[in-house]
Order: C-alpha cells, then sequence, then structure tokens
C-alpha cells in the first residue's frame, strides 16, 4: 500500500552493498520520514531468510461430475530459515498510539544463522535475505518497507579433492553416409581442463583438438558454460522445473573436412550462483562445461560436457606464481595468497515474478595463469585466426602454422597458505534515546536468530539520507 506521507530508506553499516557471509552479522539503520501524524498500533522490525518457488501449467483433471475439463495449476514451495520480529514503538495487537509528524532512526542487528543459503533470483524461484519496517495501522492497510541484502554461504573448493582433479574426454562421431560409404572416418574431439572447480572471475584454459576425418564441415568450435536450475514444489504435490542457461561461451573457429586443428584458450567465469550446497531444499543450482563441435543440423553436433563446480574461494593450485622461484631451486612455483574478491552482481537478468533485486557474488580478478597441463603459463596472446588452427595442410594457402610454447616443467608446489574470509567491519552501537511510549519487547525463542532494536534517536540537526528510487525499497 503506497502512500505519499511516509518514506522508508534502509542502510547497512559499513556494508553500502550489503553483502554477508553465513554466520555473520547484519547491521543498519531503518530511517522513517512521515509528513502527517499516523495512528498506529506498532512498529516492527524484522530480519528474514527463506525461499519460495512457484510455477503455473495449463492441466486436464475431472469436475464433480467427472467430466474432464482444462484448468490452470500452480504449483509452489516455501522455505523459512531464520526470521525474528521486534517490536520498536507500540506492541503487538496494542492500543491505539499516536505516531507524530517527523523523522526517526531505528538501529538494528542481528545474527545470519551459519546454514543460511546463498541468496538467488531466479525464473521460477528466489532465496531472500530482508529486512522489513513494518507499520501496523489501525483500520487500514499494513505499510511494509522491505530492503534485500546478499547472503553467501561459503564454498570452499580446497576442501574437495576432486574439484582439483583435471577434466579429459576424448568423444568420436562417425556420419550416417560415412557408415554407408566406408570410405570416411569419424570426427574425433579431445577436450581437457586442468581443474572440475572453479571461482568466479577465473579463466578455465582448455585445449581442444577436433580431428575432422569425415567429409562433414564442422563451422564452429565453441565452449559454454551452463548453469541449470531445478526447482521443486510441494503444493499441491512435489513436482520439478528445469532450467538451463547459457552463462558463458567461447567460438574457437571452424574445422573444415578431412582437417585437423587444435585450440588452447579460455573461458572466463562471471559473477554467477555458486553451485548449491544442501541448505536449500526446493532450488538446486548446478553447472556444466560444453565442448561443441558445430555440424549442420541433419547431422547432428559432437558434444563433450563435464560436471563443473562453481565455489566462493579458488583452489590454491590455480593461483600458482608465474614465474620459477629462483631462490629455493627444486621447490617449484608458490601458492599466491587469495586476493580479497569483489563482490558484482549477477551476470543473468532472470528474476522471479516482481523481484527485481540482484545478488552479488564474490569475483576474483586476480585470476592466477594456469595451463591446461596443470604448470604455470604466461597469460595469454590474442586468439589466432581459425585458419592458423589447422594441424593438416590445407588446400588453400594459409598463414604459417606456429606451435604453442612448451609448458614449463612440472615441480611440486609449497603447501598453500589458510584462506581468509573477508570481512565487513564491525559495527558501532550508535548512543540511543528510548521513546517513552516503546514498550520492551518479549525476547522470541531461544533457536530464532538473536534481534536487538535499538531503539531511535531524534537529534535536533539530523537530517534524513536522500532517497535513492533504486534501492528498491518501497511499499507493498
Amino acid at each position: 500500500m503506497s502512500s505519499s506521507s511516509s518514506k522508508c530508506t534502509i542502510t547497512f553499516d559499513n556494508n553500502p552493498f550489503g553483502v554477508y557471509y553465513a554466520g555473520q552479522v547484519v547491521s543498519g539503520t531503518a530511517e522513517l520520514v512521515t509528513t502527517r501524524p499516523k495512528t498506529i498500533r506498532s512498529i516492527a522490525i524484522s530480519i528474514s531468510g527463506f525461499s519460495e518457488v512457484r510455477w503455473t501449467e495449463n492441466i486436464t483433471k475431472q469436475d464433480a461430475q467427472g467430466n474432464r475439463e482444462k484448468a490452470v495449476e500452480t504449483y509452489s514451495a516455501t522455505e523459512i530459515y531464520y526470521t525474528n520480529d521486534k517490536f520498536v514503538y507500540g506492541q503487538n495487537g496494542g492500543a491505539q498510539l499516536e505516531l507524530p509528524a517527523g523523522k526517526y532512526v531505528f538501529p538494528f542487528q542481528g545474527s545470519i544463522p551459519p546454514n543460511a543459503p546463498t541468496s538467488f533470483n531466479g525464473a521460477w524461484g528466489r532465496i531472500q535475505h530482508e529486512v522489513t519496517l513494518t507499520i501496523d495501522r489501525v483500520m487500514r492497510y499494513n505499510n511494509e518497507f522491505k530492503q534485500a541484502y546478499t547472503v553467501i554461504s561459503p564454498y570452499d573448493l580446497n576442501l574437495n579433492p576432486n574439484h582439483g582433479k583435471p577434466l579429459h574426454k576424448i568423444e568420436e562421431k562417425t556420419f550416417c553416409w560415412s557408415l554407408c560409404c566406408g570410405s570416411k572416418g569419424p570426427m574425433v574431439m579431445t577436450a581437457k581442463a586442468p581443474f572440475s572447480g572453479y571461482a568466479p572471475g577465473q579463466k578455465i584454459r582448455f585445449n581442444i583438438v577436433l580431428d575432422n576425418q569425415s567429409d562433414v564441415h564442422c563451422s564452429d568450435v565453441k565452449v559454454r558454460l551452463m548453469k541449470k536450475v531445478v526447482y521443486t514444489s510441494r503444493s499441491p504435490e512435489t513436482k520439478t522445473k528445469e532450467t538451463e542457461i547459457k552463462v558463458a561461451d567461447n567460438h574457437c573457429g571452424e574445422v573444415v573436412k578431412y582437417n585437423k586443428a587444435e585450440f588452447n584458450e579460455f573461458l572466463q567465469i562471471p559473477s554467477t550462483t555458486p553451485t548449491s550446497l544442501e541448505s536449500c531444499s526446493i532450488i538446486k543450482v548446478s553447472y556444466s562445461l560444453k565442448f561443441i563441435a558445430k555440424v549442420s543440423r541433419i547431422h547432428g553436433d559432437l558434444v563433450i560436457e563435464f560436471p563443473l563446480t562453481i565455489g566462493t574461494v579458488a583452489l590454491f593450485a590455480s593461483t600458482v606464481e608465474t614465474e620459477a622461484v629462483t631462490s629455493q631451486p627444486g621447490r617449484g612455483p608458490v601458492y599466491k595468497p587469495l586476493p580479497p574478491p569483489m563482490f558484482e552482481e549477477d551476470v543473468r537478468s532472470e528474476q522471479f515474478e516482481s523481484n527485481t533485486f540482484k545478488p552479488r557474488y564474490p569475483v576474483f580478478l586476480n585470476d592466477g595463469e594456469l595451463g591446461v597441463n596443470g604448470t604455470a603459463t604466461p597469460g595469454p596472446a590474442a586468439p589466432p585466426p581459425s585458419s592458423a588452427n589447422n594441424l593438416y595442410p590445407s588446400p588453400q594457402p594459409g598463414p604459417m602454422v606456429v606451435t604453442p610454447t612448451p609448458p614449463k616443467a612440472n615441480i611440486t608446489p609449497t603447501a598453500p597458505p589458510a584462506a581468509v574470509m573477508p570481512s565487513p567491519t564491525a559495527p558501532q552501537s550508535p548512543a540511543v534515546v528510548q521513546p517513552p511510549n516503546t514498550n520492551r519487547p518479549t525476547p522470541g525463542p531461544p533457536h530464532q536468530p538473536s534481534l536487538e532494536v535499538l531503539g531511535f534517536s531524534l537529534p535536533p540537526d539530523y537530517e534524513p539520507t536522500p532517497h535513492d528510487p533504486s534501492a528498491n525499497i518501497g511499499w507493498k
């Protein structure tokens, strides 16, 4: 319910973008400005985390007389991870109170549970964490102001040795007329990448060799990072809905028939949702890395696909120094300390219904330069033209084939340093004057995260923070 007589701005202490790790403390202030008096029962602030999914499908069902009819069925589910309401003015269901016109500042502080899931906004569901200020009006709709914040459930790739394993697979495809004639060979693709897990901002350095012994033209060799989301409903029944979208891709070039080409390039991972952990059961996010040799539709593409894990802490092995350590001969390259990540908005634009909030995820911009064989190599140069990748002689004149520089020798790396989790500066609790008509709230259940509401103060020279229309705060 909108109203021009009141505005609310919710900000976070020392955290302008509102990004927190699960287990940290969220704190800030809710600034309420009213231009005329209001008759209310109470004002409450809540910190909450929840997930919900919802979609509709056209179905056919029987009515009470047994006749079949078409209908629209809504599938949905909700999970609540934490919630705690505290009354900062009046009390729940209390007597009517007069809220004079003026400026009110309500500091808040509360803990995010360690198992809270990572924020997510998708086509058919969301995982949302938000601060809500609710004004309980008398004989009117309540006024609600909301501000979402990002929560990240840490996913350290170093804790699972499988994430450090290289990817390597060979696939081949024989086309139909090659089987009939018996004179043509298959199309054979070999794909390699050094690891099975990466963090946003890193580069997936890959090697592809496509041996096209067939007489079918390969118009493009491309690599794609695909994001799969599975939504699960609980009502009226358990049902799943899946989406798969492209997060990043790289077009390497063509390979003509009776020819062979090799590609040594990379695919950079943008800001994207980490792979799901077990804390949310109705929304699951997973990734795959696809190597595709594109041919005409009548034949069907040759595809190699690997499962890939996206974490929030990069592998130590993916951050080796690019230069050998001369002061310690025989010790090999050393691991660089993990740089603190930047927090960037999700690269995708899907949103659940009217929810326009875009979570921010950690992005490691200082990526280690690592080749597909697991050894340190210099940074890549600009990709050569597709004809320069041919390993077989071409019937048409073309540029000379340049042999890639061989990688440096593998040397056993030293032990990595411990990962340091970034943490916002601890908020300072301001001195607060309690209003005379504020009732002290009853403590919540012991299993709920604590939420401290410190009251409000009205300094004579206080000025409100300018309202930002893009801050996603408004009436509901």
